[in-house]
């Protein structure tokens, strides 16, 4: 039992009682206190009593008021919604802190793009006011709004009244930035409806007006007056500038992970009118693209619309989707990829007749359903085309000349067609011939991407001058360069045009160049010779005039220099000027000059396009197999270097990245003498970080992945 006892000691709680406050206690004859008195506490010592007395001996002696020491009180502690509150109050102000270092980077850098911009426009101390964004109170020491920039504000917000119950921010940088006024931005409006939107036509003007785009989507409110700013004559400055704040916005867009068809479209729009850059490679044109065709995916733009939408918006709707299946396919002929939609797609393969779906169709509905079928014409191609490698690899045989001279005659006869469809509309504008024979141009154009596979693979077993192949690639090269000289140049809005068209042409320009090199020049009798020179000295000079070429960084300008270094390669003689009364720009007129060395001209003793350094292993070995051809045969013999008549080639060569005959890293010598531009390799054309892009284009969405990409977006740009 001791034991037990022992273990109750151990756990007995005793109660003791610290009261410092009250006085002291007497214990017999002796004070007892807690702790030290007021006075002997500053000595940092303790009280000494008497026998008997209340007061120290200290106190006593110095005669002060022994007064015992009062204990602290002590702070009750925070309770949990105090210090949720506290953390609230904290977190608002590291966010208003954020906000705020946002907004001095976002005004430091709009100060170096203004600067940019000023100097590319050759503007040197010229004064303007809407660069003083901001001025500083002397009152606080911050910065506070400029009257000029609240002038602007209220301007716009009176001219543009927001629609009932929408109260959103003020409205897009673009307009504060830019000192946009309510006439300038109808302006903007109007130039891009006039001039623009007929290239590419997936904007509705009775739908995307600047009074409701400039509050219920300001992203593409800011993309349409950039875009149109390139054409702004009364304000050269405005271009660089407007598209910095039109990429930021494209930034912000993926960030916050808006998704609507209008943001879309404003994507769509950046991928197809780019800023011109140094090089191809620095073009990311395809990432806006990969964001474009994934939104639309995941907004299910190729699905009938949801019931209760409205007409106009149905036909936006469709509209959009056919402009992104175009542009993906456009893309892949042009880079030789895999396009990220399926070219065999319900809604595109039934849009013959949907430019007559509706009363509200616009004009230029007709010429999209046109594109479309062409782009399905193309993906069939590339379907028998890759049959057949298959076929070839399995050890049957596979003529791919005959393949393509097929698909020659349906891409022929599709484009017929659609011109008869055009000559029956009753809308005969000027802008819709002028569409109607940039359709034909692209016809033309694609029918020479199948031909000049067709080209480069019966080279290796022997052309003559009367081979189809030969007649008809040239027919095709001559009548894409015709229908842009003689149809599109007179018009004079062939500055507008999209880059791709002056990409069109100038692959044929080159095609047909190289049939002057001293090997090929036996196809060719002495009156193509000199039609092909004339013809090309013709193009150089149009796309190098005033009338097309806005400045040096202008695509038809590069393009000019370009053909013009590849003509003198073949030591062609210029034939004699002409006279510019005919329409049609003197052969002596002066090129637009390089702009701060933007492009790189071509170096003339570098291999030209199409010659490679590397063989594909379909070559004949050996003069023997040739042996039995007729007379004025032309063939590739053993050991010539190898041609490659894709366009991402002939891309690679204008660009001049690498040496022309030095393939790229990624770049394998092709089954059946080079795939072309439905070459089967995967992925996106440009390596780098955003290559996920494109490769995420058919999964689901995801808010994370969309903001990742602002993020990776924003740090390239």
């Amino acid at each position: 039992m001791p034991s037990a006892t022992r273990e109750t000691s151990m756990f007995r709680f005793e109660s003791k009682v610290d009261d410092s406050d009250s006085e002291p206690s007497i214990r017999g004859s002796r004070v007892v206190r807690s702790g030290a008195c007021v006075h002997c506490k500053s000595l940092k010592v303790r009280c000494e009593f008497n026998p008997g007395e209340s007061a120290c001996q200290r106190c006593v002696a110095g005669n002060y008021h022994c007064m015992a020491r009062a204990r602290k009180k002590r702070k009750a502690a925070p309770t949990h919604e105090d210090l949720q509150e506290k953390s609230i109050s904290q977190d608002m102000q590291i966010q208003s802190l954020l906000i705020e270092f946002d907004k001095m980077k976002t005004e430091n850098r709009i100060r170096q793009w203004t600067a940019k911009a000023q100097f590319e426009a050759g503007l040197e101390s010229r004064h303007y006011d809407t660069l003083d964004w901001r001025s500083s109170d002397a009152a606080t020491g911050r910065t506070r709004p400029s009257s000029n920039m609240a002038a602007i504000d209220m301007a716009v917000t009176t001219y543009f009244p927001r629609a009932r119950g929408l109260n959103g921010p003020s409205p897009p940088d673009i307009v504060k930035y830019c000192g946009l006024y309510p006439q300038e931005i109808i302006g903007l409006f109007d130039l891009y409806y006039q001039r623009i939107n007929p290239f590419f036509s997936i904007l509705d003007h009775d739908l995307h007006t600047p009074d409701r785009l400039i509050w219920t989507s300001p992203f593409l409110f800011t993309v349409i007056c950039a875009i149109a700013s390139r054409y702004y004559a009364q304000r050269p400055e405005l271009y660089s500038l407007a598209m910095n704040l039109a990429r930021d916005a494209a930034g912000k867009a993926l960030i916050d992970s808006s998704k609507s068809v209008d943001v879309c479209q404003a994507f769509l729009l950046l991928a197809v009118y780019p800023t011109p850059k140094k090089k191809w490679a620095q073009d990311r044109s395809w990432l806006l693209m990969g964001v474009a065709i994934r939104m639309a995916l995941e907004l299910q733009l190729n699905e009938a619309p949801p019931p209760g939408c409205d007409e106009r918006e149905a036909l936006n709707r469709t509209r959009t989707w056919l402009n992104c299946f175009c542009v993906d396919g456009s893309h892949a002929i042009q880079f030789g990829k895999l396009p990220m939609l399926r070219l065999d797609d319900y809604l595109a393969r039934h849009s013959q007749d949907w430019y007559r779906s509706s009363s509200m169709n616009i004009a230029y509905d007709i010429h999209l359903c046109g594109y479309v079928d062409l782009i399905i014409l193309m993906a069939k191609w590339k379907k028998a085309i890759n049959e057949g490698s298959a076929k070839r690899k399995s050890g049957e045989r596979f003529d791919l000349v005959d393949v393509c001279v097929k698909f020659d005659d349906q891409l022929s006869s599709g484009i017929s067609k659609w011109v008869q469809r055009y000559a029956g509309e009753s809308n005969q504008s000027s802008i819709c011939v002028y569409r109607g024979n940039t359709t034909q141009m692209i016809a033309a154009y694609l029918r020479l991407v199948v031909l000049s596979l067709a080209f480069q693979h019966a080279l290796k077993t022997g052309l003559t001058r009367d081979s189809y192949v030969v007649k008809k690639s040239m027919d095709a090269a001559r009548k894409v360069i015709q229908i842009m000289v003689e149809r599109l140049y007179p018009t004079g809005t062939l500055k507008y045009a999209m880059e791709a068209h002056f990409l069109y042409v100038a692959f044929a320009a080159a095609f047909l160049l190289n049939f002057l090199r001293p090997k090929l020049l036996p196809l060719l009798d002495e009156i193509q010779h000199r039609e092909i020179i004339a013809i090309v000295h013709q193009l150089i000079s149009i796309l190098g005039s005033n009338a097309v070429a806005l400045d040096g960084r202008h695509t038809p300008a590069l393009y000019s220099r370009f053909l013009s270094n590849l003509l003198a390669k073949h030591h062609a003689q210029q034939p004699i000027a002409s006279s510019s009364s005919n329409g049609y720009p003197a052969e002596d007129i002066k090129f637009i000059p390089q702009f701060h060395s933007e492009r790189q001209q071509t170096p003339p003793h570098m291999c030209s396009w199409p010659d490679t350094l590397y063989a594909q292993g379909d070559s004949p070995q050996g003069g023997q197999v040739h042996a039995e051809l007729p007379a004025g045969t032309i063939y590739q013999e053993s050991g010539e270097a190898d041609m490659d008549f894709s366009l991402a080639y002939f891309m690679r060569s204008v660009d001049q990245g690498p040496p022309y005959g030095t393939p790229s890293p990624d770049q394998a010598p092709a089954g059946l003498g080079g795939l072309g531009p439905w070459d089967t390799h995967h992925g996106i054309p440009h390596p780098g970080d955003f290559s996920q892009i494109c490769a995420a284009a058919m999964q689901g969405p995801s808010a994370a992945d969309w903001s990742a990409y602002g993020q990776l977006w924003n740090g390239q740009h």
